[in-house]
């Protein structure tokens, strides 16, 4: 077993870095340069390594004043979608060896991962076996919505025929009320791009704020899409309406085997007017994975404090079946995990967060 840094000072080493972390199977773009650099200009420690040859990004989190270093592996190492058994364990066995020599060699107190395995009897037990515990999840969801046909080669028509009758009645109103869509991609110029951003960050913060969640820095956000498109690892998706002017938008991101759903937004007035801006984009999405054969990934639908599937009368339940409408599946995942290495700290840091916070 080898654990050693790796430098991603280069262009070079930074292209290498992402075609092993981000284009090869089961890979993730929260692996990549881009998000570790991103999260770095946030105040993160990115720390790039290679265990026993295959790469994995940390990114390090400091408690103000006291330090108490968290540590997480966003989505990652690599884990190809629905991986043998055999491979969780080595998965999960190799993160506990990373938490113990971060500890050691950075003084981390404990290490969150999510190597974005499939929720099972498989997956729990190769954590318990590693030491690990259920965490807070690192990022929005834990849990998403897929679409495996378009990784089989199903033809446009009979993926539109497996949208249901009223999505696909509004996608079709809002094509004869004129609205069309737009992919933003590595050959649009940057001056009509940064045009586009300026509007989808409008759109964006309109969003939230509207649905009262919070984006951290917009800016910062949309300039790592940006390095995404640019490196075809992402696309905006825009929808302009019938005077021509955006009126929705969906990040799409191009990693491993899947194109996922990252984020969108809308102009609520031109909605009530014209339903259907979303599910137009939504279905360019899943006909861009069904050109490339990948899985069509939309995103989760949970939020903290309900995990579960939403249900009728739920907050989310109307974003669940807008998903589920496209013949998307609720796939439940395994979550982030921890690997404690200092419990007393780990304790402290708690205790001390909770203080600032006020509670």
């Amino acid at each position: 077993m080898t654990i050693r840094r790796v430098s991603l000072a280069t262009s070079d080493a930074r292209d290498d870095w992402d075609r092993r972390t981000v284009d090869a199977p089961g890979g993730d773009v929260h692996q990549g340069s881009a998000w570790l650099a991103y999260r770095a200009g946030l105040g993160r420690q990115a720390i790039t390594l290679e265990v026993d040859g295959e790469p994995l990004g940390i990114l390090v989190n400091r408690a103000p004043l006291f330090g108490l270093p968290k540590g997480h592996a966003p989505r990652g190492p690599l884990l190809p979608w629905g991986a043998p058994p055999a491979t969780i364990s080595t998965v999960t066995e190799r993160m506990t060896r990373v938490a113990q020599w971060l500890g050691a060699e950075h003084g981390l107190i404990a290490l969150d991962v999510d190597p974005w395995l499939q929720a099972g009897e498989v997956a729990d037990a190769a954590y318990r076996a590693a030491g690990f515990v259920r965490s807070e999840e690192i990022f929005p969801s834990q849990h998403t919505m897929v679409l495996h046909a378009t990784a089989s080669g199903a033809a446009e028509g009979e993926l539109f025929d497996g949208i249901a009758k009223s999505t696909r009645q509004r996608i079709t109103l809002a094509e004869r009320a004129g609205l069309k869509t737009q992919r933003v991609t590595h050959l649009t110029e940057e001056p009509a791009r940064a045009q586009l951003w300026s509007t989808v960050k409008g759109l964006l913060e309109a969003t939230a704020q509207r649905k009262s969640f919070a984006l951290g820095s917009t800016a910062a956000m949309i300039r790592w899409w940006d390095q995404l498109v640019a490196t075809e690892r992402a696309e905006l998706l825009v929808c302009h309406g019938a005077t021509g002017g955006v009126i929705a938008f969906l990040v799409i991101l191009r990693h491993g085997e899947r194109i996922t759903t990252d984020a969108s937004g809308d102009d609520p007035a031109v909605r009530k007017e014209t339903p259907g801006a979303l599910a137009m984009l939504r279905w360019e999405a899943i006909k861009v994975a069904a050109a490339e054969r990948r899985i069509t990934d939309l995103g989760g639908v949970d939020v903290a404090g309900r995990r579960t599937m939403p249900v009728e009368g739920d907050a989310m339940h109307g974003l669940y079946a807008h998903k589920a409408s496209f013949g998307a599946v609720w796939t439940p995942m395994a979550g982030a995990h921890r690997f404690v290495i200092r419990p007393r700290a780990l304790r402290l840091r708690s205790l001390l967060g909770r203080i600032r916070g006020g509670g």
